[in-house]
């Protein structure tokens, strides 16, 4: 089913089948995929969930809009990045949704987080700065999540925790699309520190700030590589 699902979701993405159409029927993709009726179904009944398509009388699957996808969802963000096609749009709104809600959640963190909580996101930027001691960018990327998503986890905050599916989308993409990945990343690190040292010292305005500017470098550099507009 997993291949079914991704092929089909990427090729709606990808705009292989635009808002308004129907994909092909349950025996066009039995036959193209190779799989039974219960695999096909259970691939479109996914797609429903996440709002990409819908079943229409005499008409099958039809896409829906883009506004009813489940932009949240891990697939729909993978398969959106992958089809190139949405990707400006998707980077410019998570890019603008981190401006609102990751600066708020550093100072939040800044009043109440507990000392475990402070060491766990210390021990992700020590992370980040072995990462970029290395030249290691995969292990840059991976502590880079841990540091972001160990701030949005100490908020104690279940709809802010929520918002992690859509940093791991954008907070790799640098690396994968962009020259001098590194260098970018060494670039901001002192940002990450300053948020570090502003939790630390229980500063909250000093938290929103250094985030607001940990983000607006990286806003800066996704639109120098036109990333995003």
């Amino acid at each position: 089913m997993d291949s079914v699902l991704d092929s089909i979701g990427l090729a709606i993405a990808s705009g292989k089948y635009p808002e308004g159409a129907s994909i092909p029927t349950e025996p066009e993709l039995m036959e193209a995929f190779g799989v039974g009726r219960s695999s096909v179904r259970e691939a479109i009944r996914s797609l429903v969930a996440l709002g990409m398509v819908e079943t229409a009388p005499r008409r099958g699957t039809v896409v829906n809009p883009k506004s009813k996808w489940s932009m949240l969802s891990r697939e729909t963000m993978r398969w959106i990045m992958a089809g190139k096609v949405h990707q400006t749009e998707l980077l410019g709104a998570i890019d603008e949704a981190r401006l609102i809600f990751e600066p708020s959640s550093a100072a939040l963190v800044a009043r109440r987080a507990t000392r475990m909580q402070i060491i766990g996101i210390e021990t992700a930027f020590a992370r980040m700065e072995d990462a970029a001691e290395r030249g290691d960018a995969e292990a840059a990327v991976s502590a880079d999540r841990q540091f972001h998503l160990a701030i949005l986890q100490a908020t104690g905050n279940p709809i802010l925790e929520a918002f992690d599916a859509a940093l791991d989308s954008v907070l790799g993409v640098l690396f994968s699309v962009t020259a001098n990945h590194m260098e970018n990343f060494r670039a901001n690190l002192s940002n990450h520190l300053a948020v570090v040292e502003a939790i630390r010292r229980h500063d909250p305005e000093g938290a929103f700030k250094a985030m607001t500017d940990t983000i607006g470098f990286t806003t800066t550099r996704m639109k120098d590589a036109g990333l995003i507009e």
